[in-house]
């Protein structure tokens, strides 16, 4: 579609309806109102950009276990600019922010609904930076910038779709240690110090992640644990 609102909440809109089948794509040339992690808006330049939002249904997950969800979209993502860009420094910014050096390349945005003790549906939305260059004084960057010159998003698009496949059925198998190993390998400041910012300034070193998705952080010698909103990096 030339325009929507958010693809996310096409796809929410979407799962409502019985007949919606797994593996339906919603794709926007422009976004008028994307969201992102901690509500945050997500803006991107029309025609541009990959913005998509995929629906899943992973019954085979308890609600307890969603992060491995976001860790196997996450990795999609980043096996996706780096199968576009093989030289890139591009890593995983907890919790599923995507980035090449300093600079973001893409953000995710997960929606799940629970029925019972499994999720029933999962809303998945990306926003992958293709051919933009002016993202005035956002730390960003495009695949485009990185590569000097343009990408055929359709080309962008089908490599995504083919990396999440075999993530997801990765899932599927349960073989979610491979699949933190993985994460963990490519997560931005992994066992190295770096500085954050909770209700203060202070520097800690990311020790892991666990399988609610929160952050462990070893500061002055302990390990304390960090939920989406309860910490900031400062990169």
């Amino acid at each position: 579609m030339p325009s929507c609102h958010s693809t996310n909440d096409i796809g929410l809109q979407l799962i409502q309806k019985t007949d919606t089948i797994e593996g339906t794509v919603i794709i926007s040339d422009e976004q008028t109102h994307g969201r992102g992690q901690r509500g945050n808006s997500w803006i991107s330049e029309a025609g541009s950009n990959l913005m998509m939002s995929l629906i899943l249904k992973p019954t085979f997950l308890k609600p307890s276990s969603h992060f491995s969800l976001n860790m196997v979209i996450s990795l999609a993502v980043r096996a996706t600019v780096v199968d576009l860009i093989p030289n890139a420094l591009c890593q995983v910014k907890w919790p599923n922010d995507i980035y090449i050096g300093k600079k973001k390349i893409a953000g995710i945005l997960i929606e799940n609904t629970v029925r019972g003790e499994s999720i029933d549906f999962s809303v998945i939305g990306v926003g992958l930076n293709v051919n933009q260059y002016d993202f005035g004084k956002l730390s960003a960057t495009s695949l485009s910038s990185e590569q000097g010159e343009p990408i055929d998003i359709k080309h962008v698009f089908e490599r995504l779709v083919m990396n999440i496949e075999a993530y997801y059925l990765k899932l599927k198998a349960g073989r979610v240690q491979e699949i933190q190993a993985e994460y963990l390998q490519h997560l931005l400041g992994y066992q190295k110090l770096l500085k954050f910012k909770s209700e203060y300034d202070f520097d800690g070193i990311i020790q892991s992640v666990d399988e609610l998705g929160h952050l462990l952080v070893k500061v002055n010698g302990s390990v304390k644990k960090f939920d989406f909103k309860e910490i900031e990096f400062l990169l």
